[in-house]
């Protein structure tokens, strides 16, 4: 059943068909029984449920709608069995730590790319784990374990696990947190993923969990635009790799299972919101904007919450309307699970929700303005969609 509705727009559904329940699937097969559904569809469920070898491909970005404009007639989008929703917000944070530890946003505290992080007392990256801005006097995080209050999906498992992941991640602290109890496993190049998939599943002839991360489309995608030529030239390139993956894992009996955390929006120049030129709304906050460009997070002032809302109505209401972060949690937007004592601080008094393809960015000193064409987070179906491809050894 599809959670309450907030300001008039439709919430994630944790029910069967979404990321949540994708999340739910892989721990029951690899591991226990999961407290979330599994996915409804059977023809989705069961061929992971029975997978000796599983290897989950999550190619950062690749949704629904972007693979259907840019490789519709390729061997990935013919592979497709279904599609699944992402959670809310549609962002690589929230999911990439959803399917390392198979829990919820709201149980695994990880709301957004920027939080503030009461412990440390400043704004961080949550993936990189750097205080924002560089530089600073912010302390170092030694121990991603120290501010993530869940396990990893692999320190649980019944079966040998691997992390195949480019090589700049592999070794990072975020991922020695998400991956403990895996072998991780980083490649520079396509050859390098299908190679470290394949020597994973050689090494563990009675069964093992591969999960593979790429990360190139949703670089792309950010920087020139999700329908950019170079955007098409990616996503060919990964339907490629997919097709040659697929038969090298086909030889070996093991399932291929294709999906990704996002989908995404290109957003027009006019509608690439920053801060400093709306000091109605900067004037309330006693803390940096974090969140995301279409998630922000804002900590506003005691003396300005009631009229909050009204202002950004009144400056961005095409595009954005504000709800009390609160009631986003009470809602389940974040997940079924009742939430963990870091979630709340972590997404301050206001969270503002998109409308449109707009986004809203908070530039802080010292940092230059990035400059993004695609962008993701949002509740659009461009953003919220994603597939579902099953290759390799699926019935």
């Amino acid at each position: 059943m599809p959670l309450p509705e907030l300001a008039g727009l439709a919430g994630p559904d944790f029910s069967g068909r979404s990321l949540l329940n994708l999340a739910a699937t892989l721990e029951t097969a690899i591991s226990r029984a999961s407290p979330y559904p599994l996915l409804t569809e059977a023809r989705l469920r069961e061929p992971l449920l029975a997978a000796r070898h599983l290897v989950l491909w999550l190619i950062d970005g690749l949704g629904v709608e972007p693979l259907q404009l840019l490789a519709p007639r390729g061997a990935l989008a013919g592979a497709m069995r279904g599609e699944i929703e992402t959670i809310y917000p549609s962002s690589t944070a929230p999911v990439v730590t959803l399917l390392a530890t198979a829990r919820a946003p709201a149980a695994h505290a990880v709301p957004e790319w920027f939080v503030w992080f009461e412990e440390l007392g400043g704004v961080y990256s949550t993936l990189p784990l750097q205080p924002r801005p560089t530089g600073g006097r912010l302390p170092a995080v030694l121990e991603a374990a120290a501010l993530y209050p869940q396990p990893s999906l692999a320190a649980r498992a019944q079966r040998p696990c691997f992390a195949v992941l480019p090589a700049a991640l592999a070794e990072s602290t975020y991922s020695r947190y998400a991956h403990a109890g895996a072998r991780r496993l980083p490649f520079t190049d396509d050859d390098g993923l299908c190679a470290a998939i394949c020597a994973a599943i050689d090494a563990s002839p009675g069964g093992s969990y591969v999960l593979a991360y790429s990360e190139a489309f949703d670089a792309t995608a950010h920087e020139f635009g999700v329908a950019s030529d170079r955007a098409v030239a990616v996503a060919r390139r990964l339907d490629l790799t997919f097709e040659r993956l697929s038969d090298l894992l086909a030889r070996r009996g093991a399932l291929l299972a294709v999906t990704a955390d996002h989908g995404f929006v290109d957003v027009p120049p006019a509608h690439r919101f920053r801060l400093e030129h709306f000091p109605e709304i900067a004037e309330c906050l006693e803390r940096p904007l974090c969140g995301g460009p279409r998630a922000p997070v804002a900590y506003v002032r005691q003396a300005q919450r009631d009229g909050f809302p009204a202002r950004v109505e009144r400056a961005l209401g095409g595009h954005f309307v504000t709800v009390e972060s609160d009631a986003l949690i009470a809602a389940g937007w974040l997940g079924p699970d009742a939430p963990h004592p870091r979630l709340a601080p972590r997404l301050g008094t206001h969270v503002l929700l998109p409308r449109s393809d707009a986004f809203l960015i908070d530039v802080l000193p010292g940092e230059k303005p990035p400059t993004l064409v695609g962008m993701h987070g949002g509740l659009s179906s461009a953003e919220r969609r994603v597939p579902l491809a099953l290759g390799g050894a699926a019935p």
